[in-house]
């Protein structure tokens, strides 16, 4: 059930962007992030704060923004909300979140503000007076998730104060960059949440609640694989609600329209979902909205120590079509690569007419690639997406295969119909067709051959195929040579965390 909305009569909101320096990088996504922002709050059928409670600092200074966060801490008797918006920056000695300003250098960290001050102001402003009972700060910038390691913990805060919860939204990881899309609107972080706001969540409750909205988001970076938020919250923080949900809590999510198909929370963390997939009826992927075009890419926990980023299918026939139609890429146009001869062989893209796949392919596995042809779609398309791409490891592969299981676990994958293979269907199907693993990756056994790399950098093959027997779905191949293009050998995308 969903928590009260926060009351627009008793809130407050600050909104700070930056986006023009003049040491360091212009982020003019930054300036369309604050004002789309602006205006949904003010949107009495989003949340419905009038103008004089919600204010927006522009290329401000540190004493502005501290004044403006202690001004709405202290005379919000509900929520106070604070938004930044730029670069962050870290401290090379003290590993500690500092916020970008207008001046800011990339060195020293006194040119910035320190998030350390912005979380001071917000749990004792100044002269005694009160504090909103409930906090949210949302951070859209580089390595914005160091900024929970000091989660509004305040142990001498005196109990008269009613502190009921503070949220902390990152756009990022405490080790990772944020994402500002060349040519896109809104910083990649921020237009997704503004797109969640602006339509609402089908299936879910009215209000959102925080919790809720960071679910959303997460599902939706993840099917862009982009750079995942993360969430930290003090008791019930995780149930403040600040927009309304302009979908209704009763309205039922379509495959294919709107947003992109939600990654259960823990299986978007990396982590195994647990339990097997069932039924082991055959299932069909979701159309994945607006970036279909685009690889998904899921986050998994290898080992403690290692997470990566895995294809959730193999790369399809509509993927790498997109790739031949880019004029720069001309090169690995089927007759330009096999009159070449130097990277594939004649087997090369077998079917194709220029960059037009067979008829009815497009959601099918793309077959009959070489090594260096993989690569090359996978530079290319990570420069687009954002995040570089590679082939995995084949020990990377065999761990996610496993899916944290013991013993035979290939034998669970074949009872439960999760694998095309010579005893099954026998035939290339399109990706998504049968169940994914327990790390919800699909077609890591069978329908096609994946393109790996060993400890060595050479390539080789993993998985097995539609006409694969059962008994060599976990062989380890070599191709005959890098070029060397089968019809029944794709590949899919690798990412480091």
């Amino acid at each position: 059930m969903a928590g009260a909305l926060s009351d627009p009569s008793r809130s407050r909101a600050v909104l700070i962007g930056t986006h023009a320096y003049t040491e360091l990088d212009d982020i003019p996504a930054v300036a369309n992030n604050v004002g789309r922002l602006r205006e949904l709050c003010g949107d009495p059928a989003v949340w419905g704060l009038d103008g004089e409670r919600c204010t927006v600092l522009r290329q401000a200074s540190r004493e502005a923004i501290l004044k403006a966060v202690e001004d709405a801490t202290a005379e919000a008797s509900d929520t106070v909300v604070v938004y930044y918006a730029g670069h962050g920056l870290v401290d090379p000695h003290s590993g500690e979140l500092h916020l970008a300003l207008p001046w800011s250098h990339p060195g020293p960290s006194y040119t910035a503000l320190r998030y350390e001050e912005l979380r001071s102001v917000l749990l004792h402003p100044s002269g005694g007076r009160p504090t909103a009972r409930r906090k949210v700060v949302i951070l859209d910038c580089c390595w914005s998730g160091l900024a929970l390691e000091g989660l509004m913990r305040g142990p001498d805060v005196a109990p008269a104060v009613a502190v009921e919860g503070a949220c902390v939204l990152t756009a990022t990881a405490a080790t990772r960059q944020a994402l500002a899309p060349p040519g896109e609107t809104y910083t990649a972080f921020t237009g997704e949440l503004i797109r969640l706001v602006e339509a609402g969540v089908p299936g879910r409750s009215d209000p959102l609640s925080m919790s809720a909205l960071f679910e959303e988001l997460t599902a939706a970076l993840t099917a862009k694989s982009r750079p995942l938020p993360q969430q930290s919250t003090r008791q019930t923080a995780g149930e403040i609600c600040l927009f309304r949900n302009r979908a209704g809590a009763t309205a039922v999510r379509r495959h294919g329209q709107g947003a992109p198909p939600r990654v259960p929370a823990r299986a978007a963390a990396g982590w195994p979902s647990g339990g097997r997939v069932a039924p082991p009826a055959r299932v069909r992927p979701p159309d994945g909205g607006p970036e279909a075009g685009w690889p998904q890419l899921v986050p998994v926990a290898l080992t403690e120590t290692l997470t990566v980023r895995l294809g959730r299918y193999p790369v399809t026939h509509a993927q790498f079509g997109a790739f031949l139609r880019d004029p720069e890429n001309g090169r690995w146009l089927p007759a330009a690569a096999r009159a070449a001869g130097t990277d594939v062989d004649d087997n090369y893209l077998e079917g194709w007419s220029g960059p037009d796949c067979p008829a009815g392919r497009d959601d099918h596995p793309v077959v009959a690639v070489s090594f260096s042809a993989a690569r090359a779609y996978l530079a290319w398309a990570g420069r687009r997406m954002g995040v570089p791409l590679r082939l995995p490891t084949a020990a990377e592969w065999a761990l996610a295969a496993r899916a944290g299981r013991p013993g035979e676990w290939w034998r669970e994958d074949l009872a439960a119909g999760r694998v095309n293979f010579r005893g099954s269907h026998a035939a290339l199907t399109p990706v998504g067709e049968f169940p994914p693993n327990p790390y919800n990756i699909g077609d890591l056994l069978g329908n096609v051959w994946d393109i790996c790399v060993d400890d060595r950098g050479a390539p080789v093959l993993r998985g097995g195929a539609f006409d694969t027997p059962a008994a060599r779905l976990r062989e380890q191949l070599s191709p005959r040579s890098p070029v060397e293009c089968r019809g029944n050998v794709g590949f899919r995308c690798a990412g480091d965390m």
